[in-house]
């Protein structure tokens, strides 16, 4: 099978089954005790306070059982991404390693007469998520395997995480990988390489690569993933919420289609049909629709409107998903 041909099947079946995507960057932070839920609820934007762990057998719980969200600094901008998932006795938080170590020095700051404890897991547990509609029946099967699960929508086209034993990995993998596709889409695994490709197309940014903790959540558009606009008190929400309802970010991420053969480099300018600079780009793959590009990257505030015509690197771009636009964030024309 050749790339392109392995690529359209991941795409299919990110779209009427799932992909598998195990994730070795992630590490594992581990809380338990009795006040675990709130105290990690007010370092979080994602809300924490209606999810319980998952019933047994579950596959489309009302509540998830876990977020998808993000920890803020003081001022709003964004210190870590974090997957978390609810279990009976514990909370499992991932995020990135290289982020892990600084991420549990600013929790423990905030664990002042709480009864929470914080521990590294990291060495002791490993992370799969599942992509596309047939997530919830994989969530099921790997929790029969041995891991951990939550009904986690990260990319608008549904989703679960999963969180297991490292000595349960394998079995969990491969549990994940066994449903029957009967009249239901297939099952497959991805590649980070698939993935990067997979991920520009619907408009699913990376930290370190499309926002970092220099930009606030409404910059890399993840306000409607990752934030809560109706839960209690969080640290970093009164610049969060008052960006949100009484103004606005000077910048926001958008996907664009740029015309013409070729790649487009991170850092390209992104510029008005006039030639004025607003922004630039931060990731791009072939468009599987024709000749050009896919594209991430930055554009000023009144210009990220979907369909503004614009130019990446001098040729003829067009935004095709930016905020607002409808639909669940995650979806992309392709």
């Amino acid at each position: 099978m050749n790339k392109a041909h392995e690529l359209d099947e991941q795409r299919r079946a990110l779209r009427e089954g799932a992909l598998v995507q195990a994730m070795p960057e992630l590490g594992t932070l581990i809380v338990t005790g009795s006040d675990r839920q709130t105290w990690l609820n007010g370092l979080v934007t994602c809300d924490l306070a209606p999810q319980k762990p998952l019933p047994a057998g579950a596959k489309v719980p009302p509540p998830a059982g876990g977020a998808y969200g993000l920890n803020v600094v003081k001022t709003g901008k964004i210190f870590a991404e974090v997957w978390i998932v609810i279990a009976e006795d514990r909370i499992y938080v991932g995020a990135l390693r290289e982020r892990l170590e600084a991420l549990r020095e600013s929790f423990e700051r905030y664990l002042i007469m709480e009864d929470a404890e914080l521990a590294d897991a990291s060495g002791e547990h490993a992370w799969v998520f599942a992509h596309g509609p047939r997530a919830a029946e994989l969530a099921a099967a790997g929790r029969a395997a041995g891991a951990e699960a939550a009904i986690v929508d990260w990319t608008g086209l549904g989703g679960a995480l999963l969180v297991a034993p490292r000595q349960a990995e394998g079995a969990v993998l491969a549990a994940l990988l066994l449903p029957a596709a009967g009249e239901a889409g297939p099952v497959l695994p991805t590649t980070a390489a698939a993935w990067e490709v997979l991920r520009v197309e619907n408009n699913v940014p990376r930290f370190g690569v499309d926002f970092d903790d220099q930009n606030f959540p409404q910059e890399a558009s993840l306000e409607e993933r990752a934030v809560s606009f109706n839960k209690g008190c969080y640290l970093g929400q009164e610049t969060v919420f008052m960006l949100q309802m009484r103004g606005h970010a000077k910048k926001r991420l958008v996907q664009l289609a740029v015309e013409g053969e070729g790649d487009v480099p991170a850092g390209a300018e992104i510029a008005l049909p006039d030639g004025a600079a607003v922004g630039a780009v931060t990731s791009q793959v072939k468009d599987p629709r024709g000749q050009g590009v896919l594209a991430l990257g930055y554009v000023k505030y009144k210009h990220a409107v979907q369909g503004t015509a614009l130019r990446v690197a001098g040729r003829a771009a067009e935004i095709t998903r930016a905020p607002g636009a409808g639909g669940a964030p995650g979806q992309a024309k392709v």
